[in-house]
């Protein structure tokens, strides 16, 4: 079985589809299906679930015999507890933020010394079967911001500066582990437990 999934940003493409194929699962894009990138309609500053069911249902309209899956992800650090969160690539877009390194730069300038870092990202994904059943679930990931950019480069977005459970940034662990932290594993994993069997 394949999930088709409503996002126009390849990075996040690529990421959940290497998460889900870990996990036994594949991934494409809807474009993939389309020779057309949509737009999809104006996101709420205020509800994740919102934005990935409207993510979801909006791409479902126009392939409603795919299982469809969408996500919105969110970072919320307890120091900063009034920004971020929903609206996190908006505060990284009206900065003038852009690219992975200078995000990571970004928030790694807001912490001093001593600082309370205890942070994490919360991923919300929804799905909407071939049957239009809507299924919802989160997961959290990372506990802590990272004194410094630590790991590879192979994941994108955030993984450098965030600390797991097991004091590694997502970046530092193999694929085998990450699927263990990783805020959309997590949430696409509890989505796979309730899924309908057969």
């Amino acid at each position: 079985m394949r999930f088709i999934l409503a996002s126009n940003n390849s990075a996040k493409t690529q990421e959940i589809a290497i998460l889900a194929q870990e996990m036994g699962q594949k991934i494409i894009n809807y474009r993939d299906l389309s020779n057309q990138k949509l737009t999809f309609p104006v996101e709420s500053t205020n509800s994740q679930r919102h934005n990935a069911l409207t993510k979801a249902r909006f791409i479902h309209q126009a392939f409603p015999d795919e299982y469809v899956l969408a996500d919105d992800t969110g970072l919320y650090l307890d120091a900063y507890p009034q920004r971020f969160g929903v609206v996190t690539a908006r505060e990284f877009k009206e900065k003038g933020i852009i690219g992975t390194q200078a995000e990571q730069e970004y928030i790694l300038s807001l912490y001093q010394p001593k600082q309370d870092r205890s942070a994490c990202l919360l991923a919300v994904m929804a799905l909407i079967t071939p049957s239009g059943q809507e299924l919802l679930a989160w997961g959290k990931g990372g506990v802590r911001i990272a004194d410094n950019i630590r790991g590879g480069q192979w994941l994108d977005g955030l993984d450098n500066i965030l600390e797991a459970e097991n004091g590694l940034t997502l970046s530092e662990m193999s694929l085998e582990e990450v699927v263990s932290y990783h805020d959309r594993s997590r949430a696409f994993a509890t989505l796979l437990k309730a899924f309908p069997k057969g």
